[in-house]
């Protein structure tokens, strides 16, 4: 385990100012069940970056997409995002996945729950608060405090989790196995420290009573306000607060720097290999491949080491992708092979052979039984099936027939200088183009067409012509139709 949020309490004396009521609620309405509040206003400085830290990336998702994906699962009737540093960022990233609310000062976690009073007050009997940075959170472990809570009847519920090292979190104090403080660190006598049960800071509470108790709470030394003194405003009053822990600690884990990103990614990466090793995938060494969230492979398929696979990847049953390929967005088919090569914003239909050390990207959509040899590269074209498309040659902006001999070397030249435009290449079915082509865009080469080695095509080639030179004349024709000679 590694240090609390940014967010966590400091030890500081109380003030005697309290937290200004907000805003009454727009309009009335009977209570529903859940609400939830996320806060995610904070600045993240560890993270020693210009982007809102809830924005950060974990296995192709920002931090906050998982935090409202683990809620989702319990059907809130509200959500709340309260933000506030790069608001503007994570309202765009939110879209209309939940409501926000705006702190426009920083003054610690009670303060941050207060601004999410007017949009949940009389509407929800119970309020669950938790994190944007903490994507590793499980549906089921939410379940069961919001379930304790209501078992016990309790002001409020708090996830922890029992850990090898404490360092850096508040520790749960018990008395009996009864809950009776949260203690901060900083405050613990050695004997406490020793505790090995600490706070998360993701709880679950009594609407009733949370909102008139956030208006009461104690203003710090540092002008802030802590969640965690609700812990001691309900024990004083005489009422019920449980703590659940966490089935895995891990789900504990906040993230405030780099180096506890890379430990969340280690995480989630774990249970995104055993999914997919359960759902029917081989990995050949698991530690060494990378999905991203919304990958799907089906079963049967075959992942070799070092391969990545991101974005919203598609792969069809029975392939062999790697070792060391990377797949992104990218749709494919069955019984494919992506050998050492990028696939990326690219289809691959059924029995495509890639590579190695190929590149099909943007926009590429190979047909059936489609083969790419070593050093190919393929960007906005579409080659048809059962194509050949040797080592060292570039098809771009290109729309190439079936059964199609593409000769190492070939290169379609698409873009021109002059005018900045690129233009297209059409090539038609069982054409054979020689060694290093060099095809002029826009240009067109018939069905059946032959171009020589080192040909420099600027001008059609009919069906069945054989193109030679620099630049390429048709000599003759294939089946012996016509005269030979230039266009």
């Amino acid at each position: 385990m590694t240090a609390p949020s940014d967010v966590g309490e400091s030890p500081t004396a109380p003030a005697r100012y309290v937290v200004p009521p907000p805003d009454p609620p727009t309009r009335a309405a009977p209570p529903s069940t859940l609400g939830a509040v996320v806060l995610a206003a904070g600045q993240g400085t560890r993270m020693r970056s210009r982007r809102p830290k809830v924005l950060h990336d974990l296995a192709g998702r920002p931090l906050l997409w998982f935090v409202l994906q683990a809620l989702g699962s319990l059907q809130p009737s509200q959500t709340v995002v309260v933000v506030g540093h790069g608001a503007d960022e994570v309202r765009a990233a939110l879209g209309d996945a939940a409501q926000h609310a705006y702190q426009a000062e920083q003054l610690g976690t009670g303060h941050a729950v207060t601004q999410a009073e007017a949009l949940l007050a009389g509407r929800c009997a119970e309020v669950l608060v938790l994190y944007g940075d903490s994507p590793l959170l499980q549906p089921a472990t939410l379940h069961a405090l919001v379930a304790a809570r209501r078992e016990h009847g309790a002001a409020l519920a708090l996830l922890s989790a029992v850990v090898d090292d404490p360092t850096g979190y508040g520790r749960v104090l018990r008395r009996d196995g009864t809950v009776v403080g949260v203690l901060e660190e900083r405050e613990a006598s050695p004997e406490q420290r020793a505790l090995r049960e600490i706070n998360s800071g993701v709880y679950c509470f009594a609407a009733d009573w949370l909102w008139p108790c956030l208006r009461g709470l104690p203003r710090r030394g540092n002008g802030e306000y802590y969640l965690t003194d609700l812990v001691a405003a309900a024990v004083s009053e005489g009422r019920r607060v449980v703590a659940v822990p966490a089935g895995d600690p891990v789900e504990a884990l906040g993230i405030n720097d780099r180096v506890q990103l890379a430990q969340a990614e280690q995480a989630i990466q774990r249970r995104l290999r055993e999914q997919h090793m359960r759902q029917g995938v081989t990995l050949r060494d698991p530690d060494s491949c990378f999905f991203d969230v919304d990958v799907v492979v089906e079963p049967d398929t075959t992942i070799l080491p070092g391969t990545l696979l991101q974005g919203r990847t598609r792969i069809g049953r029975d392939c062999v992708i790697g070792p060391h390929s990377r797949l992104r967005n990218a749709v494919v088919g069955e019984r494919c092979v992506v050998d050492a090569s990028v696939v990326a914003d690219a289809e691959l239909a059924d029995d495509v052979h890639v590579g190695p050390f190929s590149h099909v990207r943007g926009g590429a959509r190979l047909e059936q039984g489609v083969f790419l040899g070593n050093f190919a590269e393929v960007k906005n074209s579409r080659l048809g099936a059962r194509t050949h498309m040797h080592h060292f040659s570039y098809l771009g902006d290109a729309d190439v027939g079936a059964d199609v001999n593409v000769g190492a070397g070939t290169i379609t030249c698409n873009f021109d200088s002059e005018s900045r435009q690129k233009s297209r290449t059409t090539i038609g079915d069982r054409a054979a183009l020689g060694s290093d082509t060099m095809l002029v865009a826009p240009v067109h080469v018939g069905a059946g067409a032959i171009t020589g080695a080192g040909a420099v095509v600027t001008r059609d080639v009919p069906p069945e012509g054989v193109a030679v030179g620099i630049p390429a004349k048709v000599v003759r024709r294939r089946r012996g139709a016509g005269p030979a000679g230039s266009q």
